[in-house]
């Protein structure tokens, strides 16, 4: 199954920077998230505002700090498992960090509702 067209990148804020970048309705939100070094998905411009989406919630920003990156193949609420065992156990992508030494995307996993320890790379990772 063809997988949708999405886009991802990068929302470098920091609390510094001011808090016109973040809709009002989202700035508590969006700070606590601490949203540098994650990776988002692009939602939809509105009204001068991107709609961005981080795991399960939804964040209205202006579009100056926002950097794109390559596409991915999985993306949040995705289901995978450990690439070099096919009938490992299955998890969900909860979080999508960046890793800017090596410019690559790391997914943080959940089973059930217990989350894994570490990140795990974009080669370890396979569809479920």
């Amino acid at each position: 199954m063809p997988k949708k067209s999405l886009e991802f990148g990068l929302y470098s804020w920091f609390p510094g920077y001011g808090y016109a970048h973040i809709h009002p309705a989202n700035r508590r939100e969006f700070e606590q998230l601490e949203p540098h070094n994650k990776v988002f998905e692009k939602v939809s411009e509105i009204n001068g505002w991107l709609l961005l989406r981080y795991a399960d919630e939804e964040f209205k920003v202006r579009p100056d700090l926002f950097t794109a990156i390559s596409w991915l193949p999985f993306t949040f609420g995705e289901w995978v498992k450990p690439a070099n065992q096919p009938s490992g156990p299955v998890a969900e992508i909860t979080d999508i960090f960046w890793n800017v030494s090596e410019d690559a995307p790391l997914f943080g996993l959940r089973v059930g509702k217990q989350k894994l320890d570490g990140v795990y790379r974009l080669a370890q990772l396979q569809a479920a």
